[in-house]
């Protein structure tokens, strides 16, 4: 479901004055939904990846990366659309959407790439 991060922030990036609140409320929705079901598989992927005596300190490191990352994500927002004026923030907020959609497709191919292979042993 990480795709649908990507599908949210493409829907908005072509938001605009006259775009619809049910447009604006499906994007965030994908939005918030693909993030969501991003955490779980990295929080697993990070513990499962080491020894049970560090599997804290996994969770721990995933937690803040997660934090620090939407930190900075909300600071790049923020200075995209820092100098636009009110009839401008819509279209200055475009290359924000762009990245929010370039995040999901990543998270999107990282998940595709992590997948266990299963082999056919017939």
């Amino acid at each position: 479901m990480t795709h649908g991060s990507a599908a949210g922030g493409l829907c908005l990036m072509s938001l605009g004055q006259d775009t619809s609140v049910p447009l604006i409320l499906l994007a965030h929705l994908l939005i918030g939904v693909g993030f969501g079901f991003a955490n779980a598989p990295l929080t697993n992927t990070a513990v499962s990846g080491l020894p049970l005596s560090r599997a804290g300190v996994a969770g721990a490191i995933t937690s803040t990366a997660r934090q620090v990352g939407a930190a900075v994500g909300i600071a790049l927002a923020g200075g995209l659309v820092a100098g636009a004026g009110a009839t401008g923030l819509a279209a200055a907020s475009h290359p924000g959407w762009l990245l929010v959609a370039a995040c999901g497709l990543f998270l999107f191919v990282v998940a595709r790439a992590s997948q266990p292979t299963t082999v056919d042993i017939r």
